[in-house]
């Protein structure tokens, strides 16, 4: 199978081209090659290998070291994600549950599937050992924010906080081989999915706007995703029926209620009974977390082997990307405030962009399909030539739609090297099979 290549041999061996639509690719100390996969041709492997290269270089030369010099509390344990991201000055020592649960993944996912080193099983060890000091007597939610020896500065935080310390959990079990974490880690989970079924759930969701109505007991795109993320991650490792049932939940409302008929997207916030709220919400797609949700709906579907649900949620996945681009300065859209007025927030945050690239890289590996190919080299050019820069310790957050103004005050320690780390995954199995398609279906 052929396609056209969007890079010349020349940019592999360092000379430098012009990429998608006449944007100059970055030099990072390694071009961005077109990813000429799953076609004949005499330069098929080594532009697969330099695809390759460059991400091993971006994760293991780059972000790694940094996070071990700037952000991780080697003391303490945890991790310091305020941080100036040009000096690597810290900005603030307060730590952040989210962002323990987040790097608590983060490093056990790498020990598991990437290198089995033991100062990244130590790291995530002492994060564990850091935000288990603040374990709630009940089922309340952790605490949002605690200093750096682990004192609690604030009151409950939200349902995300205790998904992603159980997704850290989950993974960390794994590593270290100690089930009494996998035990914890679904204990936590099923406490979320009680908490956010009583109609009594209290959260305010603020993505519109700073005045938008408050949904009592809302059902939330965001909230199933990361329900949906910890469940499949937990089965892929033992078939466990109480999770199951989570992760056909998440399937039913997301593809079944959420999913506006109307314009084949999901709207964010629906009412507690997955009616569509009679306000600004009704109208409201929030598409960075469509399109996040939706590759993690195609890796569910994989995990199940499900063909007929893998070919729906490439569908809707394609449909939020195809939306939320940005046709005059690239990239993607993260918010639709309004479909029927088409209001947009014009800001780019790097997560978006990244999580595009998980799923087109996934899909293209296991199907070959040519639009996914050719969205992901153009939102890899894209994306190291606006955050690849090497003037920054740390890829930027974020910033305004053309991204002179951007973000520089936080390591992004989640997002970006689960990106990093599972499109290398997919490259190593590219490579391993050849560039030929997968056999997930066969």
């Amino acid at each position: 199978m052929k396609r056209r290549q969007f890079m010349s041999t020349a940019a592999i061996v360092g000379l430098g081209t012009t990429g998608i639509a006449g944007c100059s690719v970055l030099k990072t100390g390694s071009e961005v090659p077109d990813i000429g996969f799953v076609f004949d041709g005499s330069q098929r492997d080594t532009l697969l290998s330099t695809l390759q290269a460059k991400y091993r270089s971006d994760l293991f030369d780059k972000f790694l070291p940094n996070m071990d010099k700037y952000v991780i509390d080697h003391q303490n344990g945890g991790f310091n994600c305020s941080v100036d991201i040009e000096t690597g000055k810290q900005l603030g020592t307060n730590k952040s549950a989210w962002f323990e649960g987040r790097g608590l993944w983060t490093y056990s996912f790498l020990y598991n599937n990437l290198k089995k080193d033991p100062k990244y099983l130590e790291v995530a060890r002492k994060s564990k050992d850091l935000i288990l000091k603040l374990k709630p007597a009940d089922n309340s939610f952790w605490p949002t924010s605690f200093t750096s020896e682990g004192k609690v500065l604030s009151g409950d935080g939200d349902i995300y906080t205790g998904l992603f310390i159980a997704e850290g959990l989950a993974e960390y079990a794994k590593a270290s081989g100690q089930t009494e974490y996998k035990a914890l880690a679904k204990k936590i989970v099923l406490a979320c999915m009680a908490r956010y079924d009583s109609p009594d759930y209290d959260y305010y969701v603020n993505y519109l706007n700073p005045e938008a109505p408050k949904i009592p007991a809302p059902r939330v795109v965001g909230h199933w995703m990361v329900f949906l993320r910890a469940a499949t991650q937990m089965l892929e490792t033992v078939p466990d029926a109480d999770i199951q049932k989570i992760a056909d939940r998440c399937l039913d409302a997301l593809l079944n209620h959420h999913l506006n008929p109307e314009y084949k997207l999901f709207n964010e916030v629906l009412n507690h009974d997955f009616s569509r709220p009679n306000n600004s919400f009704g109208d409201f797609a929030y598409t960075g977390h469509g399109i996040e949700t939706c590759w993690m709906l195609i890796f569910e579907a994989a995990r199940r082997k499900d063909q007929q649900l893998f070919n729906r949620t490439v569908e809707v996945f394609k449909r939020h990307v195809n939306t939320a681009k940005d046709g005059v300065f690239g990239g993607y859209f993260r918010s639709l405030d309004s479909v029927a007025k088409n209001i947009w927030k014009v800001d780019k945050v790097l997560w978006l962009q990244e999580e595009v690239l998980i799923g087109t890289l996934f899909l293209a590996e296991h199907t070959g399909d040519k639009w996914a190919q050719d969205c992901f080299t153009e939102t890899l050019a894209y994306v190291h030539k606006n955050f690849d820069r090497p003037e920054y310790l740390f890829w930027p957050a974020g910033g305004d739609r053309v991204l002179e103004v951007k973000q520089k005050t936080r390591a992004e320690h989640y997002h970006h090297p689960r990106h990093l780390m599972l499109n290398l995954l997919a490259l190593n199995r590219i490579i391993e099979r050849k560039g030929k398609i997968s056999t997930l279906f066969s």
